[in-house]
């Protein structure tokens, strides 16, 4: 059966879908995957979603790349904000400092690079505040290899509330001999950067970030749109955005490439499994041919910002205008 007929299959049989919208009100939450610079297409998903007030995200999510964006949504900052951030984020001028990059005291077999000023950055933007201190609910991912686990790094408030069933759903927990990952919440993790930092560090190439006793890396190695994440913070309508799979390389031109391709390859059915949880689940179309270094690619912001009308539009059909209905821009 060919993608498009599935699609067609899946709208026609919601029947009233605006009704059925209504009679679940709720929250809404955002996952944003993960994707190194192609994360500049996040800033298109939220300034198409203010064109329609009645899903306008509360609840944020974010893995990689998506964290970051997730968390300025989540402290407020304003879409022109947002924007600026992301067409100005240069991951070689503000993510790697050089002196630190080639300082042998904290070199790491783990990892190439440290990415100590990411962190600074976003703290920067978020004007220093704890993540009990936003406005908005968020939640960044996070991956211990040592001790097989995901661990998620949020507020008091929000770590209170998590639906931990709905994260088991996802990525159970070893049980009668049977391999599996657990998963831990943190709440005590005050500094939002350095959270933001460990979601991001890819392996290999970052350096593992200490948080408490652990070593942490990329969370996109467990969850890469984190939509069970956004469900388990009570969520009642989900929107996930995918970046494609943020390990895939674009060519095989070295044995890293070939790991991080594998890596890749190995998350497609964790990707697809998530991508479905959602109400609305895409991928922005044609990241998988785009760069996840290269900086300022710019159009990105565009196509995300258009993918997101279409799955709005497709998913709602002639009741979309009901959705657009009410609620101010945010400036």
């Amino acid at each position: 059966m060919s993608a498009d007929t599935t699609t067609t299959r899946r709208t026609v049989s919601r029947g009233s879908i605006l009704g059925r919208f209504r009679a679940r009100t709720g929250p809404v939450g955002l996952a944003l995957g993960g994707g190194g610079a192609r994360g500049i297409a996040h800033a298109g998903v939220l300034e198409a979603l203010e064109e329609y007030p009645r899903i306008r995200p509360t609840l944020f999510a974010g893995t990689s790349a998506g964290s970051g964006i997730a968390v300025l949504a989540a402290a407020g900052l304003s879409l022109a904000e947002i924007r600026e951030f992301s067409v100005e984020l240069d991951w070689f001028k503000h993510v790697i400092p050089v002196r630190e990059a080639f300082d042998i005291r904290h070199a790491s077999r783990a990892g190439l690079f440290p990415n100590t000023r990411l962190g600074d950055v976003v703290n920067e933007r978020i004007g220093h505040r704890s993540f009990d201190e936003l406005p908005y609910d968020v939640a960044v991912t996070a991956t211990d290899i040592e001790n097989r686990r995901r661990v998620i790094m949020t507020s008091h408030r929000v770590a209170r509330r998590i639906r931990r069933g709905e994260l088991e759903r996802f990525l159970p927990p070893p049980v009668r001999g049977l391999p599996g990952a657990e998963t831990l919440i943190l709440s005590d993790v005050e500094d939002v950067g350095l959270a933001v930092r460990a979601s991001c560090a890819v392996p290999g190439f970052f350096r593992p970030v200490p948080v408490h006793t652990m070593q942490l890396f990329d969370g996109g190695l467990v969850d890469q749109t984190p939509v069970d994440l956004v469900r388990a913070m009570g969520a009642n309508f989900s929107i996930g955005v995918s970046l494609a799979l943020s390990f895939m390389p674009q060519r095989l031109v070295s044995a890293r490439h070939a790991f991080s391709g594998t890596v890749g390859m190995l998350g497609i059915q964790q990707l697809r499994k998530s991508l479905e949880a959602a109400d609305i689940g895409f991928q922005v179309s044609g990241i998988d041919e785009r760069s996840p270094v290269k900086p300022h690619q710019t159009d990105l912001i565009d196509i995300a910002r258009e993918d997101l009308h279409a799955q709005v539009e497709a998913y709602f059909g002639r009741h979309v205008r009901g959705i657009r209905r009410g609620g101010a821009r945010r400036e």
